[in-house]
């Protein structure tokens, strides 16, 4: 595989996640070749990755690692020179396929890699050239700003296209979830919908109006959710970590899970899994300082949160 330091990465979709994609590459140091089948995209292309270089200067303080962006006329000149192919076109599963087909004789070593949150990468690639050097990597919009994303391999992807894959969008800032394989909805959104759906449900049956969801989202979970995630949590709040947590609220949780009715349930064995898992990184002697440590984190995401309650909105 060629080296990460510095690739020619293209980007095939001038939208919003596309241009977003080429300024995160772009300010890591890579050369971009950004293409869009409407001339119209293509046209306010520059524009779009100008604002987001930007953002992303005054985020890390310098601007000094940014590379080469273009917008080519052609597929061919976007794709014949890239070691890395970064698709971001519409959510249509025949027109991704048919652009892949157009892009392996063109690139026929090169990694291709779908922004698809919809599809999966099995049905992606089936069939197509070289389909090992195939994947997912799904970010959230926009990829610039939030810095994850997940790749997805399909059966037949090579264990080094996921290394080299990750290799760059670590490389590029970004925290990368890794797939063992392939599931709809991926990771980030089978959590964002698990959380959506209750959220419908709790409005439907009239527990609460919209805003009440959002506001336990932003000034309650998001805050916690933030600050450290979701399992290490609750590995902080109770003397025996995670299992500790679990053992101290069992009697009081098991009404709300039978109310739920979750889908997987919450076993002994489970619940030790994940024990172990928190343990590695965070040691029971630890849980003291890592919770003080999360308060603080806490805090600052407070302080972010009134500085930005208080100021005055931007102009147009």
């Amino acid at each position: 595989m060629p080296d990460e330091t510095r690739q020619t990465i293209a980007i095939i979709g001038a939208g919003l996640i596309g241009t977003s994609w080429a300024a995160l590459f772009a300010f890591a140091g890579h050369r971009v070749l950004v293409h869009d089948q409407d001339g119209a995209a293509c046209l306010a292309a520059p524009a779009r990755i100008n604002t987001a270089l930007a953002e992303l200067a005054a985020l890390y303080g310098h601007k000094d690692r940014t590379g080469d962006v273009e917008v080519t006329e052609t597929l061919a000149e976007a794709a014949i020179s890239a070691a890395i192919i970064q698709e971001c076109i519409r959510e249509d599963l025949g027109a991704k396929q048919a652009l892949y087909r157009q892009l392996r004789p063109l690139a026929p070593a090169a990694i291709i890699a779908s922004s698809t949150s919809t599809f999966l990468p099995s049905a992606l690639f089936d069939g197509l050239q070289n389909a090992q050097a195939c994947l997912t990597a799904h970010p959230l919009l926009p990829p610039h700003l939030i810095p994850v994303s997940e790749l997805v391999p399909a059966p037949f992807t090579a264990p080094d296209t996921l290394q080299t894959m990750g290799r760059v969008l670590k490389g590029a800032g970004h925290k990368v979830i890794h797939l063992a394989q392939e599931v709809p909805g991926f990771v980030l959104n089978r959590l964002q919908f698990a959380v959506l759906g209750e959220a419908m449900h709790l409005v439907d049956t009239g527990i609460c109006e919209p805003d009440a969801i959002d506001l336990a989202i932003r000034h309650g979970l998001g805050l916690r959710w933030a600050s450290i995630g979701l399992f290490a949590n609750s590995h902080l709040n109770a003397a025996g970590g995670i299992e500790g947590s679990f053992t101290s609220y069992r009697a009081a949780l098991e009404p709300v899970l039978q109310d739920l009715k979750p889908a997987h349930p919450w076993s002994d064995d489970l619940i030790s899994r994940i024990g172990t898992a928190m343990r590695r990184d965070v040691p029971e002697d630890r849980i003291p300082t890592e919770r003080q440590e999360r308060d603080a984190r806490i805090a600052a995401l407070r302080r972010l949160l009134i500085q930005l309650e208080a100021s005055p909105p931007a102009g147009p």
